[in-house]
């Protein structure tokens, strides 16, 4: 059985503040980080090395879109939570084909977003235990 205090975040994040922030909150939350990317191509280099159960993508990166990573870690069955600034991206076609376990408007409250990463860790703990 897993426990939701050993699944790993990777948080994609190309403003420096911002992913400090979401690392913070991330532990906050119970859940350990296991890297901050700020490029596409640094978030899947990480992925693939130490693939994680939740992704914390904001939508633009440097070097392209958080989409291209959700796609990168498919592979891995992780759990995609998009963060962005750009109003409506639930109702994106692209992000809707992903298929995240959440997707989160910026600025987010902290004890917003700590409890969506609670509920979607808890889905995946949940999932790894069936």
């Amino acid at each position: 059985m897993t426990d939701a205090a050993s699944l790993s975040v990777l948080i994609a994040e190309d403003e420096v503040l911002v992913s400090m922030f979401l690392a913070d909150v991330v532990e906050d939350a119970g859940l350990r980080v296991a890297g901050v990317a700020r490029t596409v191509e640094d978030a899947i280099a990480k992925a693939h090395a130490n693939p994680p159960d939740l992704a914390l993508l904001d939508m633009n990166l440097k070097g392209g879109s958080g989409i291209e990573v959700a796609r990168a870690l498919a592979v891995y069955g992780t759990a995609i939570l998009f963060i962005s600034g750009d109003s409506g991206l639930d109702r994106d076609p692209a992000v809707q084909a992903i298929g995240p376990a959440a997707v989160l408007e910026k600025p987010c409250m902290p004890d917003r977003l700590i409890a969506v990463l609670q509920k979607v860790a808890a889905d995946v703990t949940a999932a790894g235990a069936s």
